[in-house]
């Protein structure tokens, strides 16, 4: 496990974090539906119990899930990370690489779907392990809606500060609705939403979703890392994914009911970026749902410290256990 505490983080993160990296994470890139490549991270544990697919939010990449992704393989889980279209290496519609832009969520899914047939479904195969999904923010939408029209494909998921309705602050829905239609209307798909600014290279700690400088660091090196030519630089979606984001949350609202999975929904008290009174009214369809509450984490409750990640991390890995053996062995080789 990686140390709570912020002096510890840092130096493991500096000493010891890059060599797990090389030693087990590979970049793997598919072809999806449409012919786009995507990106996967594919991270296989010798000794694994479990299969698990992650993927990131709004704006996120791999690098942000560093340490949640090594926490999870020294559980005993292999990985796949997928970065979804627009957001890492991942194919681009759009050429400013700050830009997220999307025409339906349905090919985020779209994507998860191709990734789970092209490459996970051969490595559960050959091992016979129960497959599960982590899922943050966006990525919580999108997984959702995943869960709902595919339910077959999961043991058990766990969706952490879900994106099921966006924060839109005082500004009422009709208005919201209103700005996409209009849009739509004008044409305006590639450019920027009001007060969006281009990416400038400069740290925002108090604005962000992390509760723990320490790791709010180690992200933001990477989001201005040369290395990374600039990949993970997106903060601002167009007026296209935020038509298609609008159109998701209204739909993944209303699909908790057809989710047949065991689901844990981790919910951040202090959260300015999604709505948690959707995700409660979201919770009370879902069947076999366990809400979680973390009163004092932000958005990103994996980047918080101390005894709020402790409870983070407990959580996680006790819900993993309990449904791992769930389902026979015979059952789960013909889950995907």
């Amino acid at each position: 496990m990686v140390p709570f505490d912020a002096e510890s983080y840092k130096t493991f993160m500096e000493t010891k974090m890059p060599s797990w990296l090389d030693a087990h994470v590979t970049a793997l890139d598919f072809k999806s539906f449409d012919g786009r490549m995507i990106r996967c991270y594919e991270i296989l544990n010798p000794d694994a119990k479990g299969i698990l697919v992650m993927t990131h939010g709004y704006s996120g990449y791999f690098q942000k899930f560093h340490e949640l992704s090594y926490n999870f393989f020294e559980e005993g889980y292999s990985i796949f990370f997928l970065e979804l279209r627009g957001h890492g290496f991942s194919s681009r519609s759009v050429p400013e690489l700050d830009r997220i832009d999307v025409t339906d969520f349905s090919e985020y899914v779209s994507d998860m779907k191709e990734l789970l047939g092209q490459i996970v479904k051969p490595e559960a195969e050959r091992t016979a392990l129960p497959l599960f999904l982590f899922a943050h923010s966006m990525g919580g939408c999108v997984s959702a809606l995943f869960l709902s029209r595919y339910p077959e494909y999961f043991q058990a998921a766990i969706l952490s500060s879900p994106m099921i309705a966006i924060n839109y602050g005082s500004t009422p829905l009709w208005r919201i609705g209103f700005m996409m239609s209009l849009s739509k209307l004008f044409g305006w798909n590639n450019r920027l939403l009001p007060g969006a600014e281009p990416f400038d290279g400069r740290p925002d700690y108090e604005g962000s979703g992390a509760l723990s400088r320490a790791r709010y660091d180690y992200d933001f090196s990477w989001r201005v890392n040369p290395e990374m030519q600039g990949k993970i630089s997106m903060i601002n979606g167009t007026y296209r994914w935020s038509r298609a984001a609008f159109q998701a949350t209204r739909e993944v609202q209303k699909c908790g009911g057809r989710i047949r999975c065991p689901l844990l929904l981790c919910q951040a008290g202090v959260d300015t970026y999604v709505d948690n009174a959707a995700q409660e009214r979201f919770m009370k369809d879902v069947e076999k749902g366990l809400l979680l509450r973390f009163p004092e984490a932000r958005h990103e409750i994996f980047n918080s410290d101390g005894e709020i990640l402790g409870r983070y991390y407990r959580s996680l890995f006790e819900f993993l256990e309990q449904h791992r053996s769930d389902a026979p062995r015979a059952e789960r080789e013909g889950q995907v």
